[in-house]
């Protein structure tokens, strides 16, 4: 198995200290985290080893970039209550009422659009695929 790109004392000194609800499993959940990325974002490895060799390298990725969306990754699925993931809030006044709506309520680990951004994997590609195998037919007088 292969080492998860963060750990828990990189989540501490850059992202803070773990949501209580994860806090006792926060190495485990880098891990998971480590692995959808992987899965999502094949050939990552070699990317990191390649700048690690040479940061000029164009296809190098920074490890640096990958703990840290590791570390985005966890954070977001363990947002806590009014916190971080509330997608919307409503109140009233009377008779009382209040709404809340959370943007990941089950927790799942995802990559955003930005992350796979960052880590440069998962973009959309146009091509076109030749339905025929045979020579174009050019008019008199044009030019191909």
């Amino acid at each position: 198995m292969a080492d998860p790109f963060a750990d828990s004392d990189y989540y501490v000194e850059n992202f803070g200290t773990p949501p209580p609800a994860i806090a006792d499993r926060l190495d485990k959940e880098l891990a998971r985290a480590s692995r959808y990325i992987r899965r999502e974002c094949p050939g990552i490895d070699a990317r990191i080893a390649a700048y690690v060799l040479d940061p000029s390298a164009p296809d190098g990725l920074d490890p640096d970039v990958a703990a840290d969306v590791t570390c985005e990754m966890v954070k977001s699925a363990s947002a806590s209550a009014g916190g971080v993931g509330v997608e919307s809030i409503q109140a009233g006044a009377g008779p009382f009422q209040q709404t809340m709506k959370y943007s990941n309520p089950v927790g799942d680990l995802y990559l955003s659009k930005k992350q796979r951004r960052l880590l440069g994997c998962g973009g959309q590609v146009a091509f076109t695929v030749p339905m025929v195998d045979r020579e174009p037919v050019v008019p008199d007088g044009w030019q191909l």
